[in-house]
């Protein structure tokens, strides 16, 4: 078996305390990565990992020989990233994580446009209304839209987009339109649970930031369960903008009070830190960073 594997697929176990894990992540079968381990202990002459039903755990020897394997393995993807670079070539499995509302109607088309640029690239999109852990998970890099939690990844802002007020058209004719924000407090909503936490939406009108309290129909912590409400006619909502754009203009959706509107929000990529970024990697970010602004 091939050293690096073995080391690799061993370094993988470490950092997530299981086999499962560790051959999830890398595209194995369990037996195989506990092969590829087994082989690296029986050339070393060492046990390297102690295994439980629960848990895996590295060894005294185990956790001096991760050590040094980490400096091995990244200067071994370094000097391949190089090459790739003067080649122009990036190549491999890239592991992207993105909302589900903004994935489905927008991210999706920039992975597409991606894979028809680079085909020795092949990619993992996970679409979740959760924050994914990159790390402990595996991915490569996600999409996140608004207000950033502190953290040690690398955030880079790629658009700007906007919430914006929607109805459908039959909630419409049966409620009637607003004319103004102050005319809210009189039409069922449908409230984000993340964004407004009090029943209270943003608006700039007589040239001040003011809040109106809404009547929530519904409260969701999601934008995609927050827009299938909208467009069935169950009330108003705030929509991200760029998933509504093509019900807008179809006339599935009404968009309301665009003079008043409040609601700017930062879309970013964001990935761990690293001394040596991977080529497939940087890719994707200028990729993306390019086909956002085009939008």
């Amino acid at each position: 078996m091939d050293t690096l594997v073995c080391m690799r697929v061993f370094s993988h176990v470490v950092e997530r305390g299981s086999f499962t894990a560790a051959a999830r992540n890398l595209g194995l079968s369990n037996a195989l990565a506990s092969k590829y381990v087994a082989h690296l202990e029986d050339r070393l002459d060492a046990r390297l990992l102690n295994r439980t039903t629960r848990k895996v755990s590295p060894t005294q020897a185990g956790r001096a020989y991760y050590e040094r394997c980490v400096g091995i393995l990244e200067r071994v993807d370094e000097l391949e990233d190089a090459v790739q670079l003067q080649t122009h070539t990036p190549r491999g499995h890239l592991k992207i994580a993105g909302p589900r509302i903004m994935g489905e109607a927008v991210l999706a088309a920039c992975v597409n446009d991606f894979l028809g640029k680079f085909d020795l690239v092949t990619v993992d999109l996970a679409l979740e209304e959760r924050t994914v852990d990159l790390v402990a998970e595996g991915f490569d890099l996600a999409v996140r839209i608004g207000k950033l939690a502190d953290s040690s990844m690398i955030a880079r802002r790629i658009a700007d987009y906007r919430y914006v007020i929607c109805a459908s058209p039959d909630y419409l004719t049966d409620a009637g339109e607003p004319a103004h924000p102050t005319d809210l407090p009189g039409h069922t909503c449908i409230v984000n649970s993340v964004i407004s936490p009090t029943n209270q939406w943003q608006f700039i009108f007589d040239g001040n930031r003011k809040s109106i309290t809404v009547k929530p129909r519904a409260r969701v912590n999601a934008d995609a369960a927050i827009y299938n409400m909208v467009l069935s006619g169950r009330g108003v909502g705030l929509c991200l903008l760029p998933t509504v754009e093509a019900d807008i203009a179809s006339g599935r959706l009404v968009r309301l009070l665009q003079d008043y509107e409040a609601y700017d929000r930062s879309v970013y990529l964001v990935y761990p830190h690293s001394r040596h970024l991977a080529t497939k990697v940087r890719a994707f970010v200028d990729h993306a960073a390019d086909w956002f602004k085009r939008l």
